[in-house]
């Protein structure tokens, strides 16, 4: 993505909703839209286990923050924060979504349209078996997430690039 590229911000949940934990991305997602303390023109993107198939939905993003339930052997509902090179190394066997995810930023990547910042806020899973309820520990972890979601992007909307702060207000994209 280019310098003089629109400031768009991106909130992107991940899992499978009917993978007990592995439902925590989503469920966050969900929780944050209905809460009423999204900041606004954040672009919400509801990518359960698509993959590659978000490609077109993230192009133009400048910020991408990803929620996901990610294995990292803590603690059921320990929560982690990745950014830049530290999601491109995780294990792939992290998460039932990293492969994907990982590839679709390497996508971005090739196509020149990848975010500026990408940050992955994961939930340690207790289960990711079949099933529609959260364990009680990743469930108890999920406001957590969420407070810590809509801290990363009131810190993004509140610092925006300094190549943008120069540009004319009006000039300042934002996606809604």
């Amino acid at each position: 993505m280019s310098d003089s590229a629109p400031f768009r911000i991106a909130l992107l949940g991940l899992g499978n909703l009917m993978r007990t934990d592995d439902a925590a991305g989503m469920l966050a997602l969900h929780r944050i839209k209905e809460c009423g303390r999204l900041p606004p023109k954040i672009r919400v993107i509801e990518g359960g286990t698509l993959g590659l198939d978000l490609l077109d939905g993230l192009r133009g993003i400048s910020h991408l923050l990803a929620l996901d339930a990610v294995d990292t052997g803590a603690v059921p509902g320990t929560l982690s924060r990745f950014e830049g090179n530290e999601i491109d190394n995780l294990p792939v066997s992290k998460s039932v979504h990293l492969l994907g995810f990982s590839d679709l930023m390497g996508a971005l990547r090739l196509m020149d349209a990848a975010p500026k910042e990408v940050v992955l806020l994961g939930v340690q899973p207790a289960s990711t078996d079949w099933g529609t309820l959260l364990s009680p520990e990743v469930d108890l972890a999920l406001q957590t997430l969420m407070q810590s979601a809509l801290a990363q992007l009131t810190q993004w909307m509140s610092n925006p690039p300094r190549s943008l702060q120069t540009r004319e207000s009006s000039d300042l994209e934002i996606m809604a």
